[in-house]
């Protein structure tokens, strides 16, 4: 999972400007555009006369639609990573050693950690907030937060399943000032900044 930050939707962010499929060649082969979803959909069923990607499955190909809000900033970071930047900003509480629980190392027992919520049990991985506020958060947070020594990646299990991927160091300031773009970006529409 993960959590993209953006500037709240418009009725003209979101008008659709065309539709196209996508599939796992890279670059695209299958370059023909949609007048409509369900044209793209329809569409389908001849892609593999556009695309010869040895790769390429019927399974691996979906319709894609491009809207006027796709060229404007956004910052995807995966979900545990999310978390690290809402602390870094302020939405969530500071963690110790008492927030720490692990109860076992055994396969079986090992799953995904509780989100942290509010009082009225709400992901903090989906909210918003005015850009200027978000402006001055990232601001604060870039002033006052230590450089990201990063975290290396671990596994809890003799199996050798990663558990955690890591994060490169500088990881938070970078997400950061790319956050801040979309902050700016946002605050110069005034609109907010969501994230979901």
């Amino acid at each position: 999972m993960s959590v993209t930050f953006r500037p709240s939707p418009t009725r003209e962010s979101e008008r659709e400007l065309g539709h196209h499929l996508a599939c796992t060649a890279h670059p695209c082969q299958d370059l023909r555009e949609f007048a409509s979803y369900d044209l793209a959909v329809a569409g389908i069923a001849e892609h593999n006369r556009h695309c010869r990607d040895q790769y390429c499955t019927p399974d691996a190909v979906y319709p894609v639609t491009r809207r006027v809000g796709d060229s404007e900033p956004d910052l995807n970071v995966s979900s545990s990573n999310a978390m690290v930047v809402l602390r870094a900003l302020g939405f969530l509480p500071e963690i110790g050693a008492d927030d720490v629980h692990v109860q076992s190392l055994d396969e079986e027992d090992i799953g995904p950690a509780p989100v942290p919520g509010d009082a009225d049990g709400e992901d903090p991985r989906c909210g918003q907030c005015p850009a200027e506020d978000m402006l001055g958060r990232v601001d604060l947070a870039l002033a006052l937060a230590p450089a990201d020594a990063g975290m290396p990646s671990r596994d809890l299990n003799t199996a050798g399943t990663v558990i955690d991927c890591g994060r490169r160091p500088g990881y938070l300031q970078d997400r950061l000032h790319a956050l801040r773009a979309v902050a700016v970006f946002a605050h110069e529409r005034g609109r907010d900044v969501w994230w979901s």
